[in-house]
């Protein structure tokens, strides 16, 4: 089953990048699929998808060992980060850029790449453990 939770993805949206909600949207999406590919490859059940942006979580039924869950869990800010790297521009921007939500960007898609897997980890290891 596939729920998209609006709050999430608006609180999502409000923390990544305010100036650019489309590349947010874009950005969990690919979070969303770094997931569901993780899950299809280490042959899990797929019971639930949550799709909130930083803030979804899934469901994996028939996995035995706790680092297969982790993976499935660290799988979306790893392709995130992935794309940010592929992407390129990080290195011209400014630091300060980097962590504000409002600030203009020279590489949008890639500083709200980098972003959202920030955040999507931070999230993730809080309810992991």
């Amino acid at each position: 089953m596939l729920a998209i939770d609006i709050i999430g993805l608006a609180m999502t949206i409000c923390l990544v990048g305010l100036r650019y909600p489309h590349f947010v949207l874009g950005a969990a999406v690919i979070h969303d699929m770094g997931r569901i590919i993780m899950a299809l490859f280490l042959h899990g059940n797929i019971e639930t998808i949550v799709a909130a942006g930083a803030f979804g979580t899934a469901d994996v039924s028939n996995l035995n060992s706790v680092l297969k869950n982790a993976l499935i869990v660290l799988s979306g800010p790893l392709v995130n980060y992935m794309v940010s790297a592929t992407i390129g521009g990080i290195e011209r921007e400014r630091t300060v850029n980097l962590f504000n939500p409002c600030a203009v960007v020279k590489s949008s898609f890639a500083v709200i790449n980098l972003r959202l897997a920030i955040l999507s980890f931070l999230v993730n290891i809080w309810h992991f453990f």
